[in-house]
């Protein structure tokens, strides 16, 4: 029974993590680039999306990410949406590095591009903003005092961040991270030890589930022992008292 489960968790796990963007043959990096602006627009405040493993459409949902982005317009922050796996696959870039550094590398260009384009003011600090998969760039970067300083990062928020690599969090700058505590993907234990440190600030929703935040999972996605009979056990699922409140903290934590 324990062989069928793990199977069953592992089929689950996979199949709800399946890259939905797709790549064209002729795109090109900047085409997964997308900048938001402020109600009150300054170029010198600005946030970066780095969404998870499904990039910026989540299932069927293409504007979850671009809605949170909209709460930050509101307080005038500016986002640049990065869908990071599919600008990496599009630029064609031939290095063999693992996938922290991809992310990292695709992170940097977003910026280049952002402030060539005159949306982001160069010589601004501003904030990045990651969900799950993007945990494995962003904990190493923000042990990074040289990296920080070069792309001019002040803080660093995640979302039930991943960390296969198992980096202890040692933040160079403010880092908060928002988890579920009965996340089955990312283990609120795992979080936990690895992520307890000076300057960071960690938030656990009890009840929440990963993806807690995104209300197109309200029905979540699940697996059964048994089909059809025994009971639902979440692997994603909307919780929206706490995606209310770790809204609010982000924003709180954002704007100091």
């Amino acid at each position: 029974m324990k062989t069928i489960f793990k199977l069953i968790l592992a089929f689950s796990f996979f199949t709800s993590c399946i890259p939905m963007q797709k790549v064209p043959k002729d795109a090109v990096m900047t085409d997964f680039f997308h900048f938001q602006k402020a109600k009150d627009y300054d170029a010198s405040k600005w946030a970066v999306f780095l969404p998870g493993t499904g990039g910026l459409r989540i299932f069927k949902d293409t504007t979850h990410y671009y809605d949170v982005a909209e709460k930050l317009n509101a307080e005038g922050i500016s986002v640049l949406l990065v869908d990071n796996a599919a600008a990496y696959k599009a630029s064609k870039r031939d290095v063999d590095e693992e996938e922290p550094a991809q992310i990292l590398w695709t992170l940097e260009e977003a910026l280049k591009w952002a402030k060539q384009k005159g949306k982001i003011d160069p010589n601004s600090d501003g904030s990045i903003v990651g969900w799950s998969r993007a945990g494995l760039g962003l904990i190493p970067l923000a042990n990074d005092t040289s990296e920080l300083e070069r792309l001019k990062v002040k803080s660093i928020a995640m979302f039930y961040p991943a960390n296969g690599y198992e980096i202890q969090l040692k933040p160079k700058v403010p880092v908060l991270v928002l988890t579920g505590g009965k996340d089955r993907i990312v283990k609120v234990d795992d979080i936990l030890k690895y992520m307890i440190a000076e300057n960071a600030t960690i938030k656990v929703y009890d009840d929440a589930y990963h993806g807690y935040d995104v209300a197109s999972l309200e029905k979540g996605k699940y697996y059964r022992y048994i089909p059809f009979i025994s009971k639902k056990h979440y692997l994603l699922k909307y919780n929206e008292e706490a995606a209310k409140e770790s809204t609010d903290e982000l924003i709180k934590f954002l704007n100091k």
